[in-house]
């Protein structure tokens, strides 16, 4: 994850606050504002450690609870601030349903509330949060693997985005944050620690990292963007695929993501 000390970072939803916490320390930026969909109250009855007061010592340091991403009228006064980089780490709408079932007498998926959120995060990113004269960079941190892998961010997120552009991915280092405990949203557990990437965007196009990014997987007819699959190797082969449970289940959640944002 690239971050420079003499940046300005708002991080997103970071709920027992040990990232931001570890951010701070072995970063150092410039200034550092950290948010929490919860309520003070409620960070601390859900989770026996966390790093509120870690980030209580520096005068360039601001803590914000009750802040929801998606709703301005809970920022307060936050959105007349601006920043290089912005940080969604290891973003969840917590519950899970029977996948088999979202898509009967038009019920959303939990799926498509995720892409949602994100959608979201990257929108009100560009238009309130990022600096138009600083670095602009929007980071998303996920993992590889369910119910995250069926999100389908670095192809989903970027329909009908005319203002921000994805860049490419990179892997996450966890041990560059010593500290960092990944937390269940729901309760006070520890998450499986398991390879994560940070998914890049920018409302530059042409905007150039010290470190190689991994460009969009599997495009092309002879590919399924939505499963990450191929190359197919002959036309059977790729009806085949297409008619496979996965594909299916990911073709219901493209379409009705994209019937929402239509």
């Amino acid at each position: 994850m690239y971050i420079k000390p003499n940046w300005r970072i708002l991080t997103i939803g970071d709920g027992d606050l040990s990232f931001s916490a570890s951010l701070w320390q072995n970063f150092k930026p410039k200034q550092l504002t950290a948010t929490v969909f919860d309520s003070q109250q409620t960070l601390e009855d859900k989770y026996q450690h966390h790093a509120i007061d870690l980030l209580k010592t520096d005068s360039n340091q601001q803590l914000l609870f009750d802040f929801d991403v998606t709703n301005p009228k809970s920022w307060g006064a936050l959105k007349k601030q601006q920043f290089d980089l912005v940080i969604f780490q290891f973003p969840l709408v917590p519950a899970f349903e029977d996948p088999q079932y979202f898509h009967n007498k038009g019920y959303i998926s939990i799926n498509t509330f995720n892409r949602l959120l994100l959608r979201k995060y990257l929108i009100h990113g560009e238009k309130y949060f990022l600096d138009p004269n600083g670095e602009q960079l929007c980071y998303i941190t996920s993992k590889d693997v369910k119910p995250y892998s069926e999100w389908n961010i670095e192809n989903s997120l970027n329909q009908d985005l005319e203002h921000i552009h994805y860049l490419g991915s990179t892997p996450f280092r966890i041990e560059n944050f010593p500290g960092y405990k990944i937390r269940n949203v729901d309760r006070d557990k520890h998450v499986k620690d398991t390879q994560g990437i940070t998914y890049i965007w920018s409302p530059r196009t042409e905007r150039e990292l010290p470190e190689e990014l991994t460009p969009k997987t599997h495009q092309g007819q002879e590919h399924c963007q939505f499963c990450k699959a191929g190359p197919f190797v002959s036309t059977s082969d790729k009806t085949l695929h297409e008619q496979s449970k996965k594909h299916q289940l990911m073709q219901r959640y493209e379409d009705q993501y994209r019937k929402l944002i239509s």
